[in-house]
């Protein structure tokens, strides 16, 4: 029994910094947060964006539909 106490032991104690209002690895997300962010100013350039061209080929779950797209579907019969 006292083995199966041993396993419960990290969930208790992060019960318990989170009940004492301590966050364990919140200054390291901080820290990697504003590392991340860029540090200079972005001015407006008067130039405008250049225009990428759009992908002619189908991606993502078009791809799949286009790969899987043998026929058509079949036609409404006209007695029914």
């Amino acid at each position: 029994m006292s083995v199966a106490l041993l396993y419960l032991v990290p969930s208790l104690l992060l019960i318990a910094a989170l009940l004492l209002r301590r966050y364990p690895g919140e200054r390291r997300l901080i820290a990697a947060a504003e590392a991340r962010r860029p540090h200079h100013v972005r001015r407006s350039s008067p130039l405008p964006a250049p225009v990428r061209p759009r992908a002619r080929l189908p991606r993502g779950g078009l791809l799949i539909a286009a790969a899987l797209a043998v026929r058509p579907p079949p036609r409404l019969l006209a007695s029914a």
